[in-house]
């Protein structure tokens, strides 16, 4: 009998099962949102092994193909969550599932997300069931230079294997987040000052450092000063969590002055400065459910993601959430009712954010020779009622399976020969 339960736990907790890829499936009679072009109402999507073949109203079905009927439902490209800390953090107040912020030193830009990415984390399906098929994995806000993210799918063997970029960025955080976390046990930076102070020397030891290696890069390889000197050098960007106008300025003044290319993350100020983030060309990274909870926040507003669009400013959303990053696709609807347009909204969910990573040619549309990494959806992507019926990473197909359902064929349905687990 089925436990009074388990549809509860069914209804919050989403564990996924992956059918291997077909050689070649085709979905036909699909609503498709490319997003690099116009949608179409109905048509097909034709997938061979990891790879998109074709997409479109025309697109043709080979005879051995497996079938898909997408009558009534809309594929887009999957999302892409640009700021969480998936892979890092576990269970925030276990130390052992905690591998979110290195606290030794307010300056590790050694530290890479990757060397402790936990592929096994209960979150990752969790966030594939929403639709979020790309997330980068950040070290967190209280270091001044945190260390480097990876931008990995949520789907893989190794780590390997789900990294799109195994160094996806450096970080760096100023305002609150260290003078907080260090202030607070009696150490260094406890104002802006020292702050600022702390990334100029790094990177003026890391210019230093570059120059005596050369072109060439002769001469040993300094693992601290390194990631500091690629991203002098352009190799990989910088993104700067900042929040008040202040900040934001002091994060385009240290761009300015060391020649890396920033990407801004928060920006609860940045309408103040959209103009120059234009012509800049600074994306920013919006939480778009962050409140005022603080000085520094004061001007975070459902309407800052819209003010940013219209003003010319590339966009892209990030949950800055572990267990709550679920909730990314219904918190960018918030966007959308506060004047974000729905295909704006969509973009920077999907190939706006794959454009600011640099892996464009890979995911964030749906175009031929693109990934087979999308979302089907029962209704728009966008609202909130609406249901993620599979995912697809790289050809293979993710199902929804219940909470209950895994339990039984994890634990139970081995023990005991013709049980039926979706009827237990």
């Amino acid at each position: 009998m089925r436990s009074a339960l388990a549809p509860r736990l069914a209804a919050v907790i989403l564990a996924w099962a992956a059918s291997a890829p077909a050689d070649t499936v085709v979905i036909e009679n699909v609503r498709i949102l490319p997003v690099a072009s116009a949608p179409i109402e109905r048509g097909r999507i034709l997938v061979r092994g990891e790879r998109i073949e074709a997409v479109g109203a025309a697109a043709a079905a080979p005879a051995d193909a497996t079938r898909i009927d997408g009558s009534g439902l809309t594929a887009s490209p999957g999302f892409i969550d640009t700021f969480t800390q998936i892979g890092l953090v576990e269970i925030a107040q276990v130390p052992a599932a905690n591998d979110g912020d290195e606290a030794s030193d307010p300056v590790t830009p050694q530290v890479r997300a990757s060397d402790a990415y936990f592929l096994d984390s209960d979150l990752i399906p969790v966030v594939r069931a929403a639709g979020t098929v790309a997330l980068l994995s950040a070290p967190g806000p209280s270091n001044v230079i945190a260390g480097q993210s990876a931008l990995m799918r949520t789907a893989g063997e190794t780590v390997e294997e789900a990294a799109l970029r195994d160094v996806a960025a450096l970080h760096l955080n100023l305002g609150e987040g260290p003078k907080r976390a260090y202030g607070e046990r009696g150490r260094g930076p406890v104002t802006r000052m020292a702050t600022a102070a702390l990334v100029r020397q790094a990177f003026a030891q890391a210019r230093e450092y570059a120059a005596k290696r050369g072109p060439a890069g002769r001469g040993p390889v300094d693992p601290r000063l390194e990631p500091l000197a690629a991203a002098m050098a352009g190799r990989i960007p910088v993104v700067v969590r900042a929040e008040r106008r202040a900040d934001i300025l002091q994060g385009l003044e240290l761009a300015r002055e060391f020649g890396f290319n920033m990407i801004l993350a928060g920006g609860s100020d940045a309408p103040q400065v959209a103009a120059e983030l234009a012509r800049r060309k600074v994306p920013v990274l919006i939480a778009i459910d962050q409140q005022p909870d603080g000085i520094e926040t004061a001007g975070a507003r459902y309407e800052n993601a819209a003010l940013l669009q219209a003003a010319g400013v590339k966009i892209a959303f990030q949950s800055n959430e572990v267990t709550l990053a679920r909730n990314l696709v219904p918190n960018v609807g918030l966007a959308v009712a506060y004047g974000l347009p729905p295909e704006a909204a969509l973009r920077a969910l999907t190939l706006s954010a794959a454009e600011i990573f640099g892996v464009a040619d890979r995911i964030g549309s749906l175009e031929a020779g693109k990934e087979a990494t999308f979302v089907l959806t029962r209704g728009d992507p966008l609202q909130v009622r609406s249901t993620v019926v599979s995912t697809f990473v790289r050809g293979r197909r993710y199902l929804p399976r219940s909470y209950q359902t895994l339990l039984c064929e994890t634990y139970i349905k081995p023990k005991g020969k013709g049980i039926a687990c979706e009827s237990q």
